[in-house]
């Protein structure tokens, strides 16, 4: 069985708050009907602030450093350009942050497998080899990456890490998850686009996990169970077009979770062999207020539950595939021995993700 036994996160320095990301994109749309709608979204959103590697979104179209005042003129290939230079040093201050919170430094500690995770940037050979030269890790580790699964590719990361120390049980993985969402900012007036517009921020997360015969303390990974909702597989996605990845993002996201999420408890639970009375905690993937909004609802869960996963779409809004980790790292604090906590995720296809764990 395998642990984690540290979450590291990290964000850019550019942090805007949501009305000033609102008048910026208002202005880059120059519609009365797009920013109407806007409007409305925004103030729906339940998000205070985001953060991005880019600083155009609290300054006018003079002072804009990659937008150049016209977002709409930015192509993929600048914006791949940026993930490049920005996306490894957020990841290493992530990484940092993990080891930073168990007294020990990365190469003391030893780590023997690297799995990164990313859906908003791709290079070869990417960001795993970039890793492994910068932080001096040996070149023959173990290294694989999970690449497009969009805001729920950080539980299959755990899936492979948990795999991984389950055949080897000196095994020590470092899991990086790193989004640059906002590079993809694109005015298209469409709903997918402005509902996209409004949530998705940046930000980067780090796992430590190794075997359960580990001394530290930490979350023992208990299983998952999976869900491919083939009737959602056009709800939510990614089209790569010569501007930008371009989100697929329906509304109707949230009411078909909603319709699922009794359903799909209640066959994690029996898999997992846990009643869902008996869960201590609740690590719901903060896709956006609407979608926690009715997990609540269905599972007449309390405002302490979902807790966590307001209040970290609120400082952050979504930033796809750390999120959940932070959403982790969150309650990682205040998780008691024995006590167990049920996460879950969503994704393109529509794909759904739960993870148990309990605290040893």
């Amino acid at each position: 069985m395998s642990k984690i036994i540290s979450i590291g996160t990290a964000v850019p320095k550019h942090r805007t708050a949501q009305p000033a990301i609102l008048e910026f994109m208002q202005a880059a749309y120059g519609n009365d009907v797009a920013s109407r709608k806007l409007n409305v979204l925004f103030n729906n959103s339940g998000i205070s602030s985001r953060y991005s590697v880019i600083p155009d979104f609290d300054k006018s179209k003079q002072q804009h450093i990659f937008f150049n005042g016209t977002p709409s003129k930015a192509n993929v290939e600048n914006r791949l350009h940026v993930f490049k230079e920005q996306a490894m040093p957020l990841a290493i201050n992530a990484i940092d942050d993990a080891f930073n919170k168990i007294d020990s430094d990365i190469n003391t500690f030893g780590v023997t497998h690297l799995i990164s995770v990313t859906c908003t940037g791709l290079s070869a050979p990417g960001l795993s080899a970039e890793l492994i030269e910068k932080l001096k890790l040996p070149t023959d580790i173990f290294h694989t990456s999970v690449n497009f699964l969009g805001c729920n590719a950080a539980f299959h990361a755990l899936k492979i890490a948990d795999m991984i120390t389950k055949s080897e049980s000196n095994a020590k993985v470092l899991i990086v998850c790193v989004e640059l969402c906002t590079l993809h900012f694109q005015p298209k007036n469409n709903h997918d686009n402005l509902l996209s517009n409004t949530i998705f921020g940046d930000g980067a997360a780090a796992v430590i996990i190794t075997s359960n015969d580990s001394d530290r303390k930490g979350l023992s990974i208990k299983g998952f169970y999976s869900l491919l909702l083939n009737k959602g597989k056009d709800l939510m996605g990614w089209n790569i077009t010569p501007v930008n990845f371009e989100m697929i993002l329906d509304s109707k996201i949230p009411e078909m979770i909603g319709d699922e999420v009794n359903t799909i408890v209640l066959n994690a639970s029996k898999k997992l062999n846990i009643k869902a009375e008996s869960i201590s905690k609740w690590a719901i993937h903060p896709g956006g207020k609407k979608i926690i909004d009715v997990i609540k609802n269905k599972l007449q869960l309390t405002e302490e539950d979902v807790k966590a996963s307001y209040k970290i779409l609120d400082e952050f809004g979504n930033m796809s595939s750390p999120t959940i980790l932070f959403v982790l790292n969150e309650l990682i604090e205040n998780v008691g021995r024995g006590e167990t906590v049920f996460s879950i995720g969503f994704g393109p296809g529509l794909s759904i993700e739960t993870a148990l764990f309990a605290y040893e």
